[in-house]
Formats: C-alpha cells, sequence, structure tokens
C-alpha cells in the first residue's frame, strides 16, 4: 500500500496521518513536499537578509562611504544566508531524522515526516518574528517569543541570554510533534522518550549559544582587535 501525503491535509490533523503511515510501506509526494519547504526556508532567509535582519554589521561600512564594498558585502551576505539556509534544513531534516533512528529504532521515513513538520514549525516562528520585526521597523538579538529577554533581566552573562532564548512556545510544540511520532512508532517508553528530547533540545541550545558569544570577527586573520 501506499500514502498520497499531504502536507497541509495532515498538519493539524496528524492522528490521521499516523494510522496511514502505520499501514503503509510508500509515501508518494514527500520529496516534492521537502522540495517545497526548502524553498519556502531558503525564501524567508533570503528577505530577512534583504531586509536587513542579518545584516547590522554592515552599516558602519555604507555609513563610512564604501559603496562599492558594502555592495559586495551584502551580495556576500545573501550568498552566506542562502547557505546557511540549506544548513539549516538539512541539519534538522537529514541529521535529527538519522539521531532519533539511531537512539529511538524510529523508521527512517517515518522520521523524516516527522522533521518535516518540525522544520515547519520553525519556519512559521522564524516568519512570525520576521514579520513583528518589519512591522516596528527594527530587530533584537534576542526573541520576544522566547525566554531570552527573562534571562536578560536577571543574568549577566550573554551565554545564558542566547541559550534561553532558544526555548520558546514552539519549541513545546516542537517536543510535542516528535513525541507523538515516536510514541507512535517505537517501543521506547514516554519518560525515555522525553529524556532524549529535552536532551536533545538543551544540548543543540548550549552549541548554538556557544556560537553566538564566540567573537568570529576577532578570530579569522584581519578581524577586529
Amino acid at each position: 500500500m501506499f500514502l498520497e501525503f499531504h502536507f497541509w491535509r495532515y498538519f493539524f490533523t496528524r492522528g490521521y496521518l499516523l494510522e496511514n503511515l502505520a499501514e503503509t510501506e510508500t509515501i508518494r509526494g514527500l520529496k516534492k513536499r521537502v522540495g517545497i519547504l526548502l524553498a519556502c526556508t531558503i525564501a524567508l532567509y533570503i528577505l530577512m537578509d534583504v531586509w536587513g535582519m542579518t545584516t547590522t554589521s554592515l552599516t558602519s561600512i555604507y555609513v563610512l562611504g564604501f559603496s562599492d564594498t558594502y555592495a559586495i558585502a551584502r551580495w556576500v551576505s545573501l550568498f552566506a544566508v542562502i547557505l546557511w539556509a540549506l544548513v539549516y534544513f538539512s541539519f534538522h531534516f537529514f541529521g535529527v531524522s538519522y539521531l532519533l533512528h539511531l537512539l529511538t529504532k524510529i523508521p527512517v521515513r517515518i522520521a523524516a515526516v516527522m522533521q518535516l513538520y518540525v522544520i515547519a514549525t520553525l519556519v512559521i516562528e522564524k516568519a512570525l518574528l520576521f514579520f513583528v520585526f518589519a512591522l516596528v521597523g527594527y530587530t533584537t538579538h534576542l526573541s520576544f517569543l522566547s525566554f531570552g529577554p527573562l534571562a536578560a533581566q536577571f543574568l549577566d552573562h550573554s551565554y545564558f541570554h542566547y541559550f534561553f532564548n532558544q526555548f520558546s512556545v514552539f519549541t513545546g510544540v516542537v517536543i510535542a510533534i516528535q513525541l507523538q511520532f515516536l510514541r507512535r512508532f517505537t517501543t521506547v517508553s514516554t519518560k525515555v522518550l522525553l529524556v532524549i528530547l529535552i536532551g536533545m533540545t538543551i544540548l543543540f541550545a548550549a552549541v548554538v549559544a556557544l556560537i553566538s558569544v564566540i567573537p568570529i570577527d576577532r578570530l579569522l586573520p584581519g578581524g577586529a582587535l
């Protein structure tokens, strides 16, 4: 048997999707939906970059009158953000899927479908942030949907600001989606699954926070002193 996969049809009715996935070995239309979501992810990152959400550090170059250098820097930034979108998507779709397959023995094809909904949730969060920032006309390093701003009120070290910035309402939604799939297609207990999912989330948050506070520009040759 095969399943004709319709992404949005099952977005809020994943219970039906889980039942259908359990009864089929072939998923039709999955590659097409993966391509569409990847394109949407790249498009969102491009929009954020063009608007200037990720290029605030380049403003000083333009102010100093180096218009040619600024133009080149913006093109380099655009290329870099597309590359980062590909890395971001690949990590969540391929990397996390395979890691959860190793830890819980969930079938890879099921994990891939699961992570497709995870990525869509994360992209929706980023799109919401972008919409609000574009509406108010400025951006912040911390997401108003996360615990980052709260951490900034009580903790002085920027590492902890970025660490708690990785936890939001959407983080809970992501864990809920993963738990729903894993409970249906693995024999691992719910408690162990929660430990795995929460542990992975904390680990990823710690790594992202570490990368965020590393002064990469100072480490590169010719970087700022």
